[in-house]
């Protein structure tokens, strides 16, 4: 009989290992259960917090929409529902600091293990190619383009209090490259000299006057894009901006994420460019506002307008849908809002302005 137990428990543990091998991991999304069985009645091995990391076996196959895994605690197989978790490629990362995981700069859909690591020092060792400059400003935070020399997106928080502040547009209304950026992959003020385009800010200068580096931060090419002027930028584009501060007035503090879409037509895409670096004018530009003072009800506000001249209609009728953002532009937003929150906010199109 112990023979018969122990060579039972031998197989159990070869079958684990095996199954582990090669398997990804799951990472749980919100607090869920680990259950004996894959039914939702049967017994509860383990309660587990979003954050954390599961062992996968059975090569991840899912039985009754539930993953195989290994309890934390004790290492002991159980289930868990899928809508609960999502998965991960490779083995279960290695804690390191902490600062890593919870720096919003860090791609937390690629977090390396040690072994990983190390396939990147020999592989990347003359340099990773750099595609987007991800750069923090006091007053916002932006990703450019190499290539496009504009932004991809800006985001930043706007509180009540940043509206009351002193700085005139004029004291620092200095349109000048971002020496950040090396040159080349950069927009310079020449590029924008007599092309007809405005140098559209993504984060406009009315909402940085809390303080003279702030406002100064804003003219940064950087932060721009070619717009059309008249009865756009300085017209309807205007307006939502205004429309954005009086939203912040009402609701007090809010998240506001801006930049281009490049408009696709018979499976193809080409754009404009202008100066000799070749700045990118989109076809459009995109704009969400969050609200998310109730982390149990939060908000958005999605636009979407054409970048051309538009007179005789109102900012409520290019409402979109986040979802619909995504698509066009290939940026996933909202990312650290809880899954299911995420995917009720991001579905919806507004049937009104705030």
């Amino acid at each position: 009989m112990k023979l018969s137990i122990g060579f039972a428990s031998l197989m159990l543990l070869a079958q684990i290992f095996a199954s582990t091998a090669t398997a990804d991991y799951l990472e749980v999304s919100r607090s869920a259960t680990i259950r004996a069985e894959p039914v939702s009645g049967s017994q509860i091995l383990e309660r587990v917090g979003a954050g954390t990391d599961l062992q996968l076996l059975d090569e991840g196959e899912q039985t009754k929409g539930y993953y195989h895994v290994l309890t934390v605690s004790q290492g002991l197989p159980g289930w868990i529902y899928r809508t609960f978790v999502r998965r991960y490629y490779g083995e279960i990362p290695i804690p390191v600091d902490d600062a890593e995981f919870t720096d919003p700069m860090v791609d937390k859909t690629c977090r390396l293990t040690t072994e990983q690591r190390q396939y990147a020092l020999r592989h990347l060792s003359v340099g990773k190619p750099q595609a987007v400059y991800e750069r923090v400003r006091e007053g916002y935070v932006v990703g450019q383009d190499a290539r496009l020399k504009i932004p991809l997106w800006v985001q930043y928080q706007l509180t009540r209090d940043d509206l009351y502040g002193t700085v005139a547009r004029e004291e620092e209304a200095d349109f000048r490259p971002d020496a950040s950026i090396p040159y080349g992959y950069r927009a310079e003020p020449r590029d924008y000299e007599g092309s007809g385009f405005d140098q559209g800010h993504m984060t406009p200068a009315a909402d940085m006057t809390r303080s003279n580096r702030v406002m100064s931060e804003s003219f940064l090419l950087s932060n721009m894009a070619p717009q059309v002027g008249v009865n756009f930028n300085r017209h309807i584009w205007s307006y939502l901006e205004s429309s954005v501060r009086g939203w912040v007035e009402q609701r007090g503090t809010l998240t506001i994420i801006t930049g281009p879409v490049f408009e696709v037509i018979s499976d193809g895409c080409t754009y404009r460019v202008i100066g000799d670096d070749h700045v990118a004018v989109p076809t459009h530009f995109f704009k969400i506002i969050v609200d998310a003072n109730d982390p149990l009800n939060v908000e958005a506000l999605a636009f979407l307008m054409p970048n051309e001249p538009i007179v005789d209609r109102d900012i409520g009728d290019f409402l979109t849908s986040i979802d619909e953002l995504e698509n066009l532009t290939g940026l996933d937003f909202l990312t650290a809002l809880p899954t299911q929150v995420q995917q009720e906010v991001e579905s919806e199109v507004a049937g009104q302005i705030w």
